[in-house]
């Protein structure tokens, strides 16, 4: 038999071409790209796709078979080389002092001036309409609406993430217009940053709409300041209705401080009883008795969901035999990772809907039936235009902390707020050769990494970037406590009003602050990072099955 001849990749690519030739001069044998418009616009999308492509996150490779599966990926504005640069160089300067009343935050500090800018609105469209006419004319304003916005950053000298995906957008609008009830949820750490002014009047206004005001997660924050957030919004948007949730109240720490202390690692826990949830169906139940009568519905018999005295979810979760008019609907939104999913589970006191703590898990609008009268809508999270910076939007999950590419700007941004080195029990890298070196980001992230390992593989010096990426997940995930807090609040200043609310909310903490919960957690690791760990252990598969002497 022969011995094949040899094929080198050069000659691979060179015959690639000539077949690429033939194909374009049989194409214009027959007529077929002779057209120059055409050609241009052929250009034209190319180039579209290539910009689109790389502002794109969480994206799941796969083939020709399933080119629609990264349809809902977040997308967002990538960061250039040069700012990245510049960030990282700041991020070696020394930290200036340490400035609590930076977390005091009001709307008007993250709310972009314009609300045309803050919401792109659908258009006006028809059922006479035909598919591709009606998806064109919503590509085509939404487009629009992102050069105005990207205009409005560049007068401004900077920018921040807002969602650029406008299927994402779609599901929002969809929501809104099926739900006779909405409720924004925020995370009480940060609920002037996901509150959107600019959603919440195009809701009230233009849809005509009731919006409840949902500030989740309050057992990660003391209760004086989910009071003191109520009171806030209360006053600032009379017409709101706020409500405090938590859908797992057992967990609930009294955390004074900003940053205090490091809460345990928290396990994957099974939803149960939610605190705030006898509200929520409360205020359903009226609007649907409202609408019945408005619209003389027969009523249905309806199996209370909630036992009286209780709260939590229903038996009956699931249903989706029951009509549109025969129910009331309630839809979900708000920024991502703000507990949307979580709500429902906890209301339904069952895992109904999948939860993750991944930013935009949620991909596509949901609805569950909570009782024949009530159904639920989950819509997916989406990063809402603001003016606050991006180190911000980071810290409160609306952004993967895995694909940060600068991560160091991000930990000074926490390090001017809170005493994160005392708080992290840092020691500082240069104190045998040079005591008096100030702190800065960089020393923070190194001295992270050098205190729990983080090594890298061939030098084996401290990995900065993993230390970074550490610190950031314990903010997201709550157990290192970082939250804004009301212009001048006072944990002593609370009115009389809404002291039966604070002694409620501290009635169903667990337990108050002992010595055992202040611990050292230098030792303790995510699951993703002992995966690394052993990675970087060994790179022989079959090591692990070895005996040890």
């Amino acid at each position: 038999m022969p011995r094949k001849q040899q094929f080198s990749s050069k000659q691979k690519k060179q015959q690639l071409q000539e077949k690429r030739k033939r194909k374009q001069n049989q194409a214009d044998k027959f007529g077929f790209g002779s057209d120059e418009d055409s050609v241009k616009k052929k250009e034209e999308e190319t180039d579209l796709k290539k910009d689109v492509e790389e502002r794109r996150l969480n994206v799941q490779p796969v083939g020709t078979a399933h080119e629609r599966v990264n349809k809902y990926s977040l997308m967002f504005g990538r960061e250039s080389k040069e700012e990245i640069d510049k960030n990282i160089k700041q991020s070696k300067e020394p930290l200036p002092e340490l400035n609590s009343t930076l977390l005091e935050a009001k709307v008007e500090d993250f709310a972009v001036e314009s609300p045309d800018l803050g919401m792109p609105k659908r258009g006006k469209w028809s059922y006479s309409m035909s598919k591709q006419k009606l998806e064109l004319a919503e590509q085509k304003e939404f487009r629009e609406w992102c050069n105005r916005l990207d205009e409005y950053y560049q007068n401004l000298g900077r920018g921040s993430y807002y969602e650029r995906n406008l299927e994402t957008w779609r599901q929002l609008w969809r929501t809104l217009e099926m739900s006779d009830v909405i409720l924004f949820v925020c995370d009480i750490r940060y609920p002037t940053l996901h509150f959107s002014p600019a959603v919440y009047k195009y809701i009230t206004e233009e849809l005509d709409k009731q919006v409840i005001l949902v500030l989740n997660k309050v057992d990660m924050v003391h209760p004086s300041v989910s009071v003191s957030w109520k009171r806030y919004f209360e006053q600032n948007f009379p017409e709101i209705r706020v409500v405090l949730f938590s859908a797992f109240p057992d967990e609930q720490k009294l955390v004074e401080n900003t940053g205090r202390r490091l809460l345990k690692k928290q396990n994957i826990r099974k939803p149960g009883w939610a605190y705030g949830a006898e509200s929520l169906i409360k205020l359903a139940k009226a609007h649907y008795e409202e609408k019945k009568k408005r619209n003389d519905i027969t009523p249905t018999e309806e199996k209370p969901a909630v036992s009286e005295g209780e709260e939590g979810g229903g038996e009956e979760g699931g249903r989706e035999e029951e009509s549109e008019e025969d129910c009331v609907t309630i839809g979900l939104i708000g920024q991502p990772n703000a507990g949307k999913s979580s709500l429902i589970n906890g209301i339904l006191q069952d895992k109904k809907v999948s939860v993750s703590k991944t930013p935009g898990h949620t991909k596509h609008f949901q609805t569950i039936f909570y009782s024949p009268g009530i159904r639920l809508c989950d819509c997916p999270g989406l990063v809402f235009p603001t003016i606050a910076p991006k180190q911000i939007q980071i810290v409160s999950g609306m952004y993967p902390v895995a694909q940060v590419r600068e991560p160091y700007s991000v930990v000074g941004y926490i390090a001017e707020r809170i005493d994160l080195v005392s708080f992290l029990r840092l020691t500082h890298p240069c104190v045998e050769d040079e005591p008096d070196t100030p702190w800065s980001a960089w020393y923070i992230c190194f001295a992270w990494a050098d205190k729990n390992g983080y090594h890298t593989a061939r030098t084996g010096r401290p990995d900065v970037y993993r230390g970074a990426n550490s610190i950031l997940r314990l903010v997201v995930t709550g157990r290192l406590c970082v939250r804004l807090v009301p212009p001048d609040y006072s944990p002593d200043t609370i009115e009389d009003s809404y002291n039966d609310i604070l002694q409620e909310l501290i009635s169903f903490a667990s337990k108050e602050e002992s010595e055992g919960s202040e611990e050292d957690y230098s030792e303790e690791s995510s699951e993703e990072e002992e995966e690394m760990e052993k990675d970087q252990k060994t790179g022989n598969k079959f090591s692990l099955l070895q005996v040890e002497d």
